[in-house]
């Protein structure tokens, strides 16, 4: 008589499943489609036994758990559904799921078999995006920028793969439908040195809940690095059982998995070794002050998430030990760096972010400039990235950023150097310092023709947009004149203390607006194809002279038409020609400067 646990689970009507694809069960189609199992068992007017599971992919499915008018199950993408945008059900024959296999299995299909190779060479999605059968036997890590990279393990002639699978302190095994660490003691078993295992992948694979997940701690005591990145299993939500089985693990990813903030929070503060979580792309929306858990946390990546009001990120100040914070793709709109205050025993006064180094805040919707100025009261902010931000949409900007903010040593993944900052900062500096003898001119009733978008031109227009259904309120005090500029222009005061009052002014002769009688000699090369053969033309202009009126200039002497017209500054020790824009910039502030070329190229139509 059969003494082992049944092949089937048991359901009513006689009828049953393998335990793959029982209730609960995370499961993988034929066709590589992923879904949780909601219902086993029969359907009216239908023969056999019926898988009920809901995708992944809440387009796939045909229904939303009823069928015939009768319901059998819920789903959690259903909330659409009634419109018609969400059908994220199907019932299924159970030939049509694959089946799972245990850690031990994939360990042995993947390292072991085929005379020891990790996997085949090549591979990776094809033109259409789809892989085949082989392509799916082969193991691969995830690049920063989303490509897949394969792993291989390279043997020596004549070596055993059974040896070389022992001396691994690594083990990568994504994807490969592995759905429990199988009984006590047999992964450890499987052909690993199981003290000697420091970094597990796992992402992509079919755990159900955080107690399977949780076995490979007790298999491999000093794991260090965890990735389960794309499990979909039903995270913890409420305070999980010490001491935990991961007494080493210092890194976990959870990133695409729909693990919830509170989910997360719990899962860190069961692991009390743990410095870096990554949940990113799991939709969250909110935080919450409970940091209990995460104290101990110096990296924390929130990235392609749904936050948007700079409050719930506010919520992270009080982690002493946070040093990176990755929030690129999300959706926030302005930064606001935390007042100062007592902690609440009035014993010392707690210092918001404090150790924080690196901030990173691609792709959001960050769109003042005051939000550019409060990253410069981050304590030890020295890394920042703000590429894809409507704020930055100029590729001037960066000398701005660079200005604005004091300490950063590296920007959009670029290291700033001395050179750089100072020239940056000089070229900021005449820039405001124009702006604030050109707001004296206003206020004295002079007309004066200076115009700026980059939260740098006049006092009225350097002041946030007014535009309320667009436009992040600022903090600052409303005013007038040069109070304003220098309000919205906060690194004044200390540049002025590094560098003086540049030669920067304003002309006060009535109509003219020009900064001062500093002029610049340039060579302008016109290069455009209708323009034909142009010797070069050598010019002094006023270096506040604007691209805009450059281009007039250029148009004149070339007869190409300012509209059509890309300039480009060459100077002597640069590389690469740079664009000059936009428009209203003045061209020394660009980085024209007396001896630089510039070329007159034609726009593509």
């Amino acid at each position: 008589p059969h003494r082992g646990p049944p092949p089937f689970f048991i359901v009513g009507f006689g009828m049953g499943v393998p335990p793959y694809a029982a209730l609960g069960k995370r499961i993988e189609t034929h066709d590589g489609a992923r879904a949780t199992v909601r219902w086993v068992g029969s359907v009216q007017g239908q023969d056999g036994v019926w898988v009920g599971v809901e995708w992944d992919d809440p387009t796939r499915g045909k229904h939303d758990g009823s069928h015939d008018g009768k319901r059998y199950f819920d789903c959690t993408n259903a909330s659409d559904s009634e419109a018609g945008t969400h059908q994220p059900a199907s019932f299924l024959r159970v030939h049509k799921i694959k089946p799972s296999i245990s850690f031990a299995a994939a360990i042995k299909r993947k390292y072991l078999d085929g005379k020891g190779a990790v996997s085949m060479k090549g591979g990776g999605k094809g033109p259409d995006d789809t892989e085949t059968e082989a392509d799916e036997k082969r193991a691969y890590v995830q690049s920063a920028n989303g490509r897949k990279i394969e792993i291989e393990l390279c043997l020596k002639k004549d070596e055993d793969p059974i040896a070389a699978l022992l001396a691994l302190d690594r083990l990568y095994l994504p994807d490969e439908q592995v759905a429990d660490a199988g009984p006590p003691g047999e992964a450890a078993r499987c052909g690993v040195a199981a003290d000697a295992l420091k970094i597990l992948d796992l992402g992509g694979n079919l755990f159900c809940d955080w107690h399977s997940i949780k076995r490979f701690g007790e298999e491999f005591v000093n794991l260090e690095e965890l990735d389960l990145t794309g499990v979909r299993a039903v995270w913890p939500t409420t305070q999980l059982p010490t001491p935990s089985p991961f007494a080493n693990l210092t890194r976990l990813l959870l990133n695409k998995s729909q693990c919830s903030w509170v989910s997360a929070r719990r899962i860190a503060a069961n692991i009390t070794s743990l410095k870096q979580l990554s949940v990113a792309h799991c939709g969250i929306e909110t935080l919450d002050k409970d940091l209990s858990g995460l104290k101990m946390l110096d990296g924390l990546n929130l990235e392609g998430n749904d936050l948007e009001d700079w409050g719930e990120i506010e919520k992270l100040s009080k982690l002493k030990n946070l040093k990176r914070l990755h929030l690129g793709g999300n959706k926030i709109r302005s930064v606001r760096y935390p007042e100062t205050h007592t902690e609440e025993n009035n014993t010392k006064a707690f210092v918001p972010f404090q150790s924080l180094v690196g901030l990173f805040l691609a792709d959001n919707a960050i769109e003042d400039w005051e939000s550019i100025d409060s990253l410069d009261n981050f304590p030890n902010l020295t890394e920042v990235r703000v590429s894809g931000n409507p704020v930055v949409e100029s590729a001037a900007t960066r000398h701005e950023i660079v200005a604005r903010v004091s300490r950063l040593t590296q920007l959009n993944g670029s290291l700033i150097a001395d050179q750089e900052r100072k020239d940056a900062e000089i070229r900021y500096l005449r820039r405001v310092l124009g702006l604030v003898k050109t707001s004296e001119l206003a206020k004295d009733g002079k007309e004066v023709d200076v115009v700026s978008k980059d939260g740098g031109g006049t006092a009225e227009e350097d002041a946030p947009p007014s535009d309320a259904a667009s436009a992040v309120p600022s903090t600052r005090a409303a005013q007038t004149g040069s109070e304003a500029v220098a309000a919205n222009h906060p690194r004044l005061k200390a540049l002025l203390g590094s560098y003086g009052e540049l030669s920067v002014s304003v002309s006060r002769k009535t109509g003219d607006g020009t900064m001062g009688d500093d002029l610049i000699e340039v060579t302008l090369v016109c290069v455009a194809a209708s323009a034909g053969e142009k010797a070069p033309v050598t010019k002094k202009v006023p270096a506040s002279l604007s691209v805009a009126k450059l281009k007039l200039l250029c148009e004149k002497l070339f007869k190409v038409s300012v509209h059509k017209q890309k300039l480009f500054h060459k100077d002597v020790d640069a590389a690469h020609p740079e664009l000059l824009e936009p428009d209203d910039y003045d061209v020394a502030y660009l980085g024209v400067k007396d001896g630089s070329r510039v070329l007159v190229e034609e726009a593509d139509e």
